[in-house]
């Protein structure tokens, strides 16, 4: 592990030292910026991240920057495992490089966040399919850390007919809550790509890639105040683990295991660049996730269960650029379905299923200093959660919603100001609700019912950005941006069942950040 590290970091040292070698020193930073206030190219520049085959079509030649920054949540309009506050500082810098004839971008990200009250949750914010943790009702402050290295690589061969790339992605995590029952979860996750293409025409290309990786998860609960550990004084501080989507049973001994993950995909993609009709992208995914859940000692191993989940993707993207304005369309449609096999039951008894259908339009138009940006989104979203065992069959749908707009400046000295509108609209279109009163406990009442009422009703919201950025150094443009949020809900709906508690009202959250462009 410690060498897949020190690789992955060789290639990112290896962009920035590319990257300072070539770099044009007029006004780099400042042509940087430009690229990355154009709303329409750096969708394009965000699309081509999912695979080394589109660094040379959809990258910039150069492109580095840098943030800083902090944002901070608050409210109760969140689903039932989620945090009242959170204030999370982060830092990420990545960048585009040409060394020699091979293509480099790398990313590295680091998170810290502070989580204020989060109940039935001890487990990770990256594996939410998860049908296997452990829960308390007793609200805990947690602390995350999140490491994150992205790679990615592409060199043409064969008169520059054949583009073959590399990709690395590795995050590493540190989850821990700082009051009784303390969750100490540790993570970690290698995902690697590699592909190929052939360049038919000039004009059209096709490639494919297979996708391995692999992850671990270790969980442990413990308890400075040992009296509380059984659960006996105060019923709160009970341990429950938490298997599939129905109640968790009391668990105060062997409160740990081991999660350990594999995975394998294959990835096909067609392009074709004309300049009259634009660049069309098109992208087909699918992957196994294979999760097995042990308890290990120096006596032995024992097995609870094996999760599979199978995801499928399809996504078509186009770009048309102009002298003055860019345009993209992006269009999707993912699926994803788990089992699990629990040893106890020697059966499956958990089903999670999801799919999204989405399609999102930027729209960009630069006429003498000014940049407007246009956006359009639309996303339908729809759920189902079954656990055989307690007899739940839980389903919703949702319509998501955005319209944005916004305005950048910039003056003959380089002096760069814009601000940014976004609208939202999350519609409640349908759902299906089906508990057994019988197996009504804790987790029903505080999680289950919870998450059903605030998945049934609408909600609106609203983003405001603004920036100002200055250059510095001949090379640098820095700037500072802040941001806020706010949502809002409709009514709930009526379904028949006493709630613990409900859903707040809204929920606000704001960001302020140091962005440097080189």
């Amino acid at each position: 592990m410690k060498n897949i590290i020190l690789n992955i970091i060789l290639v990112l040292t290896t962009v920035i030292y590319a990257s300072a070698q070539t770099a044009d020193t007029s006004n780099i930073g400042t042509k940087n910026k430009l690229f990355a206030i154009d709303s329409a190219q750096f969708s394009a520049y965000n699309f081509a991240k999912s695979s080394p085959f589109y660094i040379k079509k959809l990258m910039p030649a150069k492109f580095n920057n840098l943030i800083v920054g902090q944002t901070f949540e608050k409210g109760h309009l969140i689903r039932a495992q989620e945090a009242n506050k959170v204030n999370s500082t982060f830092f990420s810098t990545e960048g585009v490089s040409q060394l020699k004839s091979i293509s480099l971008w790398g990313q590295f990200s680091y998170n810290r966040t502070v989580e204020d009250s989060t109940s039935f949750s001890h487990q990770t914010r990256n594996n939410l399919a998860n049908p296997y943790y452990f829960g308390s009702v007793k609200n805990l402050n947690y602390q995350r850390t999140v490491y994150n290295l992205k790679a990615l690589a592409s060199r043409n061969f064969i008169q520059n007919n054949l583009p073959i790339g590399l990709g690395v992605d590795y995050r590493i995590g540190n989850h821990y809550s700082t009051n009784d029952p303390r969750g100490e979860i540790s993570d970690y996750q290698l995902n690697l790509a590699g592909s190929i293409g052939y360049n038919l025409t000039k004009e059209l290309a096709f490639g494919v890639a297979y996708r391995y990786g692999y992850g671990l998860e270790k969980v442990n609960v413990g308890y400075k105040n040992t009296s509380l550990s059984q659960g006996r004084v105060i019923p709160e501080f009970t341990n429950y683990l938490i298997s599939g989507y129905g109640e968790g049973e009391e668990y105060n001994e062997r409160r740990t295991f081991q999660n350990n993950q594999t995975r394998n995909g294959l990835d096909a993609y067609l392009t074709f660049d004309n300049t009259d009709l634009g660049c069309f992208n098109f992208i087909f995914q699918n992957s196994k996730d294979i999760q097995t859940f042990d308890y290990r000692t120096d006596v032995g191993l024992l097995e609870f269960i094996k999760f599979n989940l199978v995801s499928e993707s399809y996504r078509f993207f186009w770009l048309k650029k102009s002298a003055t304005n860019t345009l993209t369309v992006d269009l999707s449609y993912a699926t994803n379905d788990g089992d699990n096999y629990f040893n106890k039951y020697l059966a499956n008894s958990y089903l999670f299923q999801n799919n999204s259908l989405s399609a999102k339009a930027n729209y960009t138009w630069t006429s003498k200093q000014f940049t407007h940006n246009f956006g359009l989104g639309l996303k339908k979203y729809e759920e189902r959660k079954i656990d055989g065992v307690a007899g739940n069959d839980i389903r919703f749908n949702q319509l998501n919603y955005s319209l944005s707009y916004g305005i950048n400046h910039q003056n003959k000295n380089n002096h760069n100001w814009g601000v940014n509108l976004t609208g939202l609209y999350n519609q409640y279109l349908d759902a299906d609700f089906s508990v057994l009163l019988a197996n009504e406990g804790v987790f029903t009442r505080n999680v289950i019912y919870y998450d059903y009422a605030y998945n049934t009703t609408s909600k609106f919201g609203s983003n405001l950005t603004a920036d100002y950025s200055i250059p510095m150094f001949k090379q640098i443009q820095a700037g500072i941006k802040i941001g806020v949020s706010y949502w809002r809900r409709d009514d709930l709906r009526e379904f028949g069942r006493t709630m613990t508690k409900i859903p707040g009202k809204d929920r606000f959250s704001s960001n302020i950040s140091l962005n440097l462009y080189f």
